[in-house]
């Protein structure tokens, strides 16, 4: 049985039976596994603590028909603090499906494990039920990711008819604070000629416009540290995870749960 290496993080298991356990990573060489890891569920398994969700581990593996086996797995990183702090949970969840549902088996993306790894070591440092810091760290998660999959949202141009939206004396860090229609649909802001035509439209005013382009180009130290308000934290994660769905047409159903607990 052919067998090969992979630096993982643990995304989600489920028991198989009263002893195995199914688990679902995300690794820098393979992209998804899906793996069994046999007997991990008994008290004296050689997997024990060690296939917990979000423990960034070095594994083993062998092929298999339908799924393949862990043999052995190794901890690098503990990221204890998630699933004690309920809204940290519920933040990396969310983070977890989307990878899960965006990201296949075999394909590998450095950029992609490196921005989820990044991002769960921040959600595990933050202050316990430090719910205004976890929404900046998922948005700017999305922003990222929409950024190396190719998703960045026009904000110099119309989206539609491609016109530049600002004169040639403003700058990147100036005109953004104006303000701009945007729509989701067309997959950023729509000039004035072109509002008419558009469709549903989202006015994001000069500070909310602003903390939008923010997310895509600053690190997530700078986003951390940033001053957003709650109403604008609750129309950008409106916007991005409207524009994420939207663009990749995937449904991630713990937006859903995370509105309903936080009312965002």
């Amino acid at each position: 049985m052919a067998t090969y290496k992979a630096s993982s993080i643990v995304l989600k298991s489920c028991k198989l039976g009263e002893a195995d356990k199914i688990v679902r990573l995300f690794s820098i060489e393979h992209g998804i596994i899906n793996a069994v890891a046999k007997g991990a569920c008994n008290f004296k398994s050689k997997f024990s603590g060690r296939l917990e969700l979000y423990n960034v581990i070095d594994s083993e593996i062998s092929r298999g028909r339908n799924l393949d086996v862990i043999s052995q797995a190794e901890i690098i990183e503990i990221f204890q603090n998630i699933s004690s702090d309920f809204f940290k949970f519920n933040i990396a969840q969310i983070i977890s499906e989307i990878i899960l549902k965006t990201q296949s088996e075999g394909s590998s993306s450095v950029s992609i494990f490196r921005l989820v790894y990044v991002v769960l070591k921040e959600i595990n440092r933050c202050a316990f039920n430090d719910s205004t810091t976890l929404k900046k760290i998922l948005a700017f998660f999305i922003a990222k990711l929409l950024k190396i999959m190719g998703y960045v949202p026009l904000f110099e141009t119309c989206s539609i008819c491609s016109r530049k939206l600002y004169d040639k004396e403003d700058t990147y860090d100036t005109h953004n604070l104006r303000g701009f229609a945007f729509s989701i649909k067309y997959g950023g802001a729509i000039c004035d000629d072109c509002r008419r035509n558009a469709g549903k439209l989202l006015f994001v005013d000069s500070r909310c416009s602003n903390e939008l382009i923010n997310l895509f180009i600053l690190k997530i130290e700078d986003i951390v540290k940033c001053n957003i308000s709650e109403k604008n934290m609750k129309e950008l994660l409106y916007i991005l995870e409207n524009y994420f769905i939207y663009h990749t047409e995937t449904n991630i159903e713990s937006f859903n749960y995370l509105k309903k607990i936080e009312n965002i």
